[in-house]
């Protein structure tokens, strides 16, 4: 008879409570199990291990992907309704690089899930972009674009957010997603014994992701508060088989699409804008054929945290030594050129940095040459003499030639470098790409977009091509006498 009533008790309840409490105990068969196509019966395994590492409250972060067609977006979907059913009153936010493509993606996901599982108690909120859940929970739309007037994201505000989730974290600025990683955890997480994750779904590229996340896990370095998991579209057996079929169609269209998107390939890197060929930046950590020869200092200066600070030593197109500062004062960077001025034997004329902003106080500061972006190009030799070139501006000049000084192995870096920098240096390379809106004027990949893909500045690049403008200039030493001056 008791059996017979929790029975009737149960029939009686609504399919999306039913729903929500099976997701608070663990079961997700309602998400992950079902039919593919031909009518089998299949399991997202996938998909079922995501849901447990989101409600485990072991991780701050989770990084989900590794290939398109995974169902990274219905897991986040899924994951998002069935907490706000089941904890009453969270703040929860969803973030990608721009509003209107969690208006115009993540949304009508959303909407899809609801639909699925047979809730409808919310509003959408299309003024201020929230989604308001009858029970008080809540889930806040947000923007993280990169903003020069806005470089720390102060923006974002102050809000406090139970738990969130970033789509498309490549396409997200690492400051941006950083900032607003501190403001989970701070709302009803306590009260309610949860863990304040930040869930991240992407598609593999090079960025900020795969050094954080992806090449510590192949290390088997990952910090114990972070987690990933790799999942490709032939992980998910309802994809459709059109859909599965049109990605392995990419390998006839774009070897770099189909590596990245079918095969989940991190470490696939092409670019059809790119100036730099991939073979040859990863040999500049081991051309030791390149021979020794005059030497110079180049830097590219940051002040108090904003940026890196990087100067170094060359000899020749050998970079022998490298100093970088996260935190530094003009005159820091000043005592550190003529430190090696001094152990190298370097004179004034040979040493240069950037004359933009900060850096021309540490160019009158040291009395060296100063490296001024937006200057013309320097002429270079033609069939005429000396003509002038048909780039922007001087920077991408020296972009350029640094370009072509790589793919033909002309560059070595044999400092002693950690892996991460050497990372962030190929990573940084690898940006010099072609940006050609017309036919006018050679043009470069800005550094405003650099920022915005890989999550920083690229100091270390800015520092490599400086060591351009003394070829351009054609350096050559003075001699006194009939004996030439030491080029030590």
């Amino acid at each position: 008879m008791v059996n017979n009533e929790i029975s009737n008790l149960i029939n009686d309840l609504p399919a999306i409570d039913i729903r929500a409490q099976l997701f608070k105990n663990g079961n997700y068969d309602f998400i992950v199990k079902g039919r593919d196509e031909d009518g089998n019966e299949v399991e997202h395994a996938k998909q079922r291990e995501a849901l447990e590492i989101l409600t485990s409250n072991e991780y701050s972060k989770f990084l989900y992907g590794g290939g398109a067609g995974s169902a990274k977006s219905w897991t986040g979907a899924c994951w998002m309704l069935f907490m706000c059913i089941n904890y009453p009153g969270i703040r929860c936010f969803i973030a990608r690089n721009e509003l209107k493509d969690i208006v115009d993606s993540v949304y009508v996901t959303f909407t899809k899930v609801c639909k699925e599982y047979g809730f409808s108690e919310y509003k959408f909120n299309s003024v201020k972009n929230f989604i308001q859940f009858g029970n008080g929970s809540h889930i806040n739309f947000i923007e993280i674009k990169y903003k020069p007037s806005d470089p720390e994201f102060q923006d974002l505000g102050s809000t406090e957010y139970t738990l969130g989730w970033i789509e498309e974290g490549g396409e997200v600025n690492e400051m941006g997603a950083r900032v607003i990683g501190t403001r989970t955890g701070r709302h009803l997480n306590v009260e309610y014994g949860l863990k304040g994750i930040v869930f991240i779904t992407c598609n593999p590229a090079q960025n900020w992701l795969k050094i954080d996340f992806y090449d510590k896990w192949v290390k088997g370095i990952l910090e114990k508060k972070l987690k990933y998991l790799p999942a490709l579209v032939t992980d998910n057996p309802f994809a459709p088989k059109d859909y599965v079929e049109n990605l392995r169609e990419l390998s006839k269209t774009s070897s770099s699409l189909f590596q990245r998107l079918f095969k989940g390939n991190w470490d696939y890197v092409d670019s059809p804008d790119a100036l730099v060929d991939r073979d040859a930046l990863d040999s500049i950590f081991c051309n030791d054929h390149v021979p020794e020869g005059v030497k110079f200092i180049t830097a590219d200066v940051a002040t108090y945290g904003s940026d890196l600070a990087v100067i170094c030593v060359w000899s020749g197109w050998r970079l022998i030594e490298m100093k970088t500062l996260a935190i530094s004062k003009t005159t820091e960077i000043e005592n550190i050129i003529y430190m090696f001025r001094m152990k190298y034997r370097i004179a004034r004329t040979r040493a240069i940095a950037d004359a933009d902003g900060v850096g021309i106080g540490v160019v009158h500061g040291a009395g060296i040459k100063g490296f001024h972006n937006n200057a013309r190009p320097i002429k270079e030799k033609g069939i005429r003499g000396l003509e002038m070139p048909n780039y922007r501006n001087l920077q991408v000049q020296c972009l350029y030639k640094t370009a072509e000084k790589i793919n033909e192995g002309g560059i070595w870096i044999s400092c002693d470098l950690s892996n991460e920098q050497k990372q962030h240096i190929t990573q940084e390379l690898f940006q010099i790409q072609s940006n050609n809106k017309n036919d006018r004027k050679l043009d470069c990949k800005p550094k405003a977009q650099i920022k915005q893909d890989i999550g920083r500045s690229p100091d270390y690049r800015d520092a490599i091509l400086m060591r351009m403008w003394f070829d351009l200039k054609a350096f050559k030493p003075k001699f006194l006498g009939s004996k030439p001056r030491s080029t030590v």
